[in-house]
């Protein structure tokens, strides 16, 4: 399978639940594909209209197709950052998770699936009174139809894998 039908499959599987953000920008930095999911929890007394509280969730999908092995490395430095500046803290915020893909024609070494694996980040505003941050990580190989993720990122292996 190619990138852009890798692309297109993904677009499809996620249309029904992310909007697909313009001319694939996030935070001023272009991706292949860059997709927003945001949910809205509310609280309410009686009648729906009277809302009491509410808690928002959003979650980020970047991809991209992996040309070389060493932007892997800038990525993962820059990951902590995106997923910071993703969040907006605040009594009303619960999560905020950026799920970052890359996507690879050829196989890639160990070294850097153990990073990938490896891969770590979460941080809570205010003891989780303002909620909490994550990047889930997943490198799917085209070339073996394999995907390889962090632990955080285990559960979406089954949305990017590239079986139709």
């Amino acid at each position: 399978m190619k990138f852009s039908e890798y692309k297109d499959l993904i677009k499809e599987r996620l249309e029904a639940y992310f909007s697909f953000l313009p001319d694939n920008t996030h935070l001023a930095q272009n991706y292949d594909l860059a997709a927003e999911f945001s949910s809205r929890q509310i609280q309410t007394a009686l009648f729906k209209e009277n809302v009491m509280d509410y808690l928002d969730s959003k979650e980020f999908c970047l991809l991209s197709n992996l040309q070389d092995e060493q932007t892997i490395d800038s990525e993962l430095e820059k990951l902590p950052d995106i997923a910071i500046s993703s969040a907006n803290p605040s009594r009303h915020h619960k999560s905020t998770v950026v799920t970052r893909v890359f996507v690879t024609e050829k196989d890639v070494s160990p070294a850097t699936l153990s990073k990938i694996k490896k891969f770590k980040f979460s941080k809570a505003f205010r003891f989780l009174f303002w909620g909490w941050t994550e990047v889930h990580l997943l490198l799917v190989n085209l070339q073996d139809n394999k995907v390889y993720s962090n632990w955080a990122g285990r559960i979406h292996k089954k949305v990017f894998t590239a079986n139709t």
